[in-house]
């Protein structure tokens, strides 16, 4: 599913469509649609948090009995520059989410309408039903549109391309389908000994008449 996640994330252009950028007022209805872009094992719907660790709130409409994934912080790799390799990468985006959960002063929660998902941190490890630390398998493919979510923050962008050698690891949410009416998803973390912080809201409106994936 994490793959799948990354997939869906980085297949939308940046100024219009990418989920990664922005909230409340213009977060738009194709930022909002968290339909998956290739296969997941039952209907799900993806959130996002942000590329540049802003502090966003966003309004989206969902449909019901769809289930919900997102990272509460994630670490996506793949080979770039010249000399990097997918394994070199996919071990840097490991070292990433250890040194995130090492972090003495680390924070993080996971809120549904105000009630808290619970975990434990043990070591490098999550604890809980519904978060946990997964890196995806090795190694998958994403398609970058020409305009994307890196390029206000890479110097002169990553051309879109098709990218083999991808992976990704962090801190998983999955949360079972909610009832239709309005909820509040909300989910932040703080490692400041990394640099590392996400505090983003979601306020969901769960319909019957938008079509499930």
């Amino acid at each position: 599913m994490a793959a799948a996640w990354t997939q869906w994330a980085f297949s939308k252009p940046v100024d219009e469509d990418s989920p990664l950028i922005g909230g409340d007022p213009n977060y738009s209805e194709a930022r909002c649609d968290g339909t998956p872009v290739s296969p997941t094992q039952g209907k799900t719907w993806f959130l996002a948090g942000t590329f540049d660790n802003t502090v966003v709130e966003r309004t989206c409409t969902m449909p019901v009995a769809t289930q919900l994934f997102f990272p509460v912080v994630n670490w996506i790799a793949f080979p770039f520059l010249p000399g990097e390799t997918a394994e070199g990468e996919r071990q840097k985006a490991i070292d990433a989410i250890d040194a995130v959960l090492k972090d003495p002063d680390l924070s993080m929660q996971v809120t549904v309408d105000g009630e808290e998902v619970k975990f434990t941190v043990d070591g490098t490890e999550i604890k809980s039903n519904r978060i946990v630390r997964a890196i995806s398998p090795p190694f998958f493919t994403v398609t970058l549109p020409e305009e994307n979510a890196f390029d206000p923050f890479v110097t002169e962008g990553v051309p879109g391309d098709e990218y083999e050698g991808w992976s990704t690891d962090g801190l998983w949410v999955t949360l079972p389908p909610l009832p239709p009416g309005e909820h509040t998803v909300h989910f932040e973390v703080n490692a400041p000994s990394v640099g590392v912080s996400q505090d983003n809201t979601y306020i969901l409106t769960v319909v019957n008449g938008k079509p499930a994936p």
